[in-house]
């Protein structure tokens, strides 16, 4: 019994994934984007030349960032030591089919608990 619960386990997250998958490419270009999560470098050929990180706030998917130079020098320094970002900005549409990315237009590092008393 606990085999097939198992089985049935492993099934169920394939499926919440994309769910959420489809939830982060429904979004139209122009939305706004507003959410707080971690970013790395991208690291690959992106779909266009600007996309230079990946966004991901809590378990969500991956997505794609472009930024202008005040907001990649804040998103690299905040990717290389792992901190938390708030990010604002719209989403685009790049001229290849499927490829959807937020150029950013405003980044905010919150300090951690420990920088607040210094």
């Amino acid at each position: 019994m606990l085999a097939i619960a198992v089985v049935f386990a492993s099934c169920a997250q394939p499926q919440k994934a994309a769910a959420a998958a489809t939830k982060v490419t429904a979004a139209s270009s122009g939305s706004a984007f507003n959410q707080v999560g971690k970013v790395t470098l991208y690291a690959g050929q992106p779909c266009t030349s600007q996309i230079m990180f990946i966004f991901r706030a809590g378990r969500s998917t991956s997505i794609e960032l472009a930024a202008p130079f005040r907001e990649t020098r804040m998103l690299t320094d905040a990717a290389h030591r792992h901190r938390t970002v708030h990010v604002w900005g719209k989403w685009r549409r790049a001229k290849q089919t499927g490829c959807s990315y937020v150029e950013v237009t405003q980044v905010e590092i919150p300090k951690s608990f420990w920088e607040k008393f210094r």
